[in-house]
This record gives structure tokens, sequence and C-alpha cells, in this order.
């Protein structure tokens, strides 16, 4: 199998991941990756899919295994903080996520994911710190970390009015 039939699959796993067909994903992942340990985008995905089944461990090796490959990959340091953070493993989890914010400030997913991993341990001024550090960050998503802040304010503060 060459790099195109690899790249052909890995397109394909992306569509059954999109389209929540979780088993068949991961099936066409482990192919890819029985071959090429070592494709980055096969171990993104594949990181991906285990996460969403709710194997964090196997999750987190692999989005170990990217970062050996890539030790700047924001995308597998924010997939890590949320491995970790769903193992209980708080304080490294908030730690991976804010590595991937550093090596990508204008990214707006690993902000979301660390004020919701926040939220839901209980640090609601933290989670709110952290969306008005995206609001700025990412001006073109303010309005939507905005959102998410009135939703946490309201949760916490259960007289307070949902906006969301």
């Amino acid at each position: 199998m060459d790099a195109g039939d690899l790249d052909t699959l890995v397109e394909q796993a992306t569509r059954a991941a999109r389209d929540k067909r979780l088993d068949e994903a991961a099936a066409l992942l482990e192919r890819i990756l029985s071959r090429d340990p070592d494709h980055l985008r096969a171990l993104d995905l594949m990181g991906f899919v285990r996460f969403f089944q709710g194997r964090y461990l196997e999750a987190e090796a692999c989005c170990r295994r990217a970062l050996e490959l890539s030790p700047e990959h924001a995308y597998a340091f924010k997939g890590l903080g949320l491995c970790l953070a769903r193992q209980g493993r708080l304080e490294e989890g908030l730690d991976a996520l804010d590595r991937a914010t550093s090596l990508k400030p204008s990214w707006a997913d690993p902000y979301w994911d660390k004020a919701v991993v926040l939220h839901e341990h209980g640090h609601f001024e933290a989670a709110l710190e952290t969306l008005e550090r995206a609001a700025n960050a990412v001006p073109a998503r303010a309005g939507r970390f905005r959102r998410l802040a009135d939703r946490i304010r309201s949760l916490r503060d259960p007289g307070t009015r949902n906006v969301c």
C-alpha cells in the first residue's frame, strides 16, 4: 500500500469519524497504522476516535506518539490535555492545553476545551478567566466564548438568566 492509498484511507476514516461511525474509523486507522505507525494524521485521528470511544489511555498514547514525532504539534497537546483531564490528571491536562494555546495562540479550540474542563471540575472562576483570555486572543470567536461564559455563570449562579 503506497502513501496515496494511506491518504485515501485517512480521508475515509475522517468522514467516518465526523459521521460518528467511530468503530469504522478505528478499523480504517488500525489498517493505516499497522503499515505506517508514524502516520501523524492517522495518529491524530485515532486519538480523537479513541477519546470519543471513552478509551482515554489509548487516546493518550496516540497523542504522546504524535508528540514524539512532532514535538510542537498543538493538536496533539490539545488531545493530550483532554485525555489527561478525563483520567483525573487535571493539572497535567491543563498544562497540556496551555501548551497548545502557547503554540497556536489564535486557535480557539484549546481555550474552549480548557474552560470546559475547568468548569467540569468546579473551577468556575478559572473557566471564566480562560474564556476572557480566549475572547481577547481569538476576537473572531469572542461572541461564542462570551456565550459560554454566560452559560457557566448561569450554572454557577442559578438565579442568573441563561443566555445560551
